[in-house]
């Protein structure tokens, strides 16, 4: 099989006409119908012809490229049965009121007033060690200044809490 493929990839770059290399482009796309477990190689041996010097090996090359995907089987995955564990019930933890939740989150709100998340100097965001200050504060004075680096400030004048992260959610070995 591998002399048959490098001689359509042969075709594919030095071929004497278009239609020759069309051919060749289908070809490549039949080879994938037979053996769909090698897919990776033959788009990555592809990959350098997509690149090739000659415009007409990029042509070729883009119609192998459609030729392989066309051939490509339909991935359907099977479906996953997400269990409940509790039944609309409201969790009444201490820790997590005020949060924000996940079903509340609107990305329309957050394009429209949050910041742009820009490259910044680190000084701008380095909280400088305070050693007389408590661990708490120190976490709360890091929040404050992440929320305004990231432009969530106003949530405070609004009276929403955005302390969603706690020391749980860096935890390795967490189960989700």
């Amino acid at each position: 099989m591998a002399s048959r493929l490098e001689r359509l990839f042969s075709l594919l770059e030095n071929g004497s006409s278009p239609l020759t290399r069309k051919a060749a482009a289908v070809q490549l796309g039949e080879v994938q119908k037979l053996h769909p477990h090698e897919l990776q190689n033959l788009l990555s041996k592809l990959r350098r012809y997509l690149y090739h010097s000659n415009w007409d090996t990029r042509i070729a090359a883009g119609q192998a490229v459609e030729a392989i995907i066309s051939n490509v089987p339909e991935w359907k995955p099977n479906g996953v049965l997400i269990k409940k564990e509790c039944d609309n019930t409201e969790v009444h933890d201490t820790a997590l009121a005020g949060r924000m939740k996940f079903s509340e989150f609107d990305i329309d709100k957050v394009m429209k007033n949050g910041s742009n998340l820009l490259a910044c100097e680190s000084i701008n965001v380095d909280v400088f060690e305070n050693t007389d200050m408590d661990p708490q504060e120190h976490l709360a004075r890091q929040r404050e200044m992440l929320n305004k680096h990231l432009g969530l400030n106003f949530s405070s004048f609004i009276g929403l809490d955005t302390n969603y992260l706690s020391v749980e959610d860096f935890e390795l070995g967490q189960k989700p």
